[in-house]
């Protein structure tokens, strides 16, 4: 199966969002939920007060909000421009191995190199290790059988 992808900051977005939900959500939380114990002991120190404590803990939440909204948007720019990531790639997905081809480099890998296989709304992800994944866009499939298809073809090929 050939297919040619042009990941775009969005893309890489999605696939940093991704990934810190199924991997940094749950800590971050537990971090910022432990911050805001220690807060609340301190603010409470000499009096307890339901006011200050329910105020305080509104205003806590909806800033931790927007510092991992504004983190994650942030995401954007980390890619470089001319850079590997941001640029149309050509993957031909055969039953041996997937070659690519962009205007930088080319190659080929092993479908043992793929440790997961994840999906989002947006994209599949062949992981090949803890945070570094090809991205594939659902975008660039013509239909939903193609779709079908590519996925069957993957979880064929990373059970063996």
């Amino acid at each position: 199966m050939k297919l040619v992808v042009d990941i775009t900051r969005e893309d890489y977005a999605d696939f940093f969002k991704f990934h810190f939900m199924k991997t940094g959500f749950k800590k971050s939380i537990v971090f910022y939920f432990f911050l805001l114990i220690i807060c609340l002991i301190i603010i409470n120190l000499r009096e307890f007060g339901w006011t200050q404590t329910i105020i305080f803990t509104l205003v806590y939440a909806i800033l931790v909000y927007f510092i991992i909204i504004r983190w994650i948007n942030k995401s954007k720019k980390i890619p470089l421009d001319g850079g590997s990531f941001l640029t149309e790639t050509e993957y031909d997905f055969t039953d041996h191995k997937i070659f690519y081809k962009n205007e930088n480099s080319e190659g080929s890998i092993d479908w043992s190199m793929i440790k997961t296989f994840e999906e989002s709304k947006t994209a599949y992800y062949l992981y090949i290790d803890r945070i570094v994944a090809y991205v594939i866009p659902k975008r660039f499939f013509l239909n939903e059988q193609e779709k079908l298809t590519f996925q069957e073809l993957v979880k064929r090929q990373i059970q063996k």
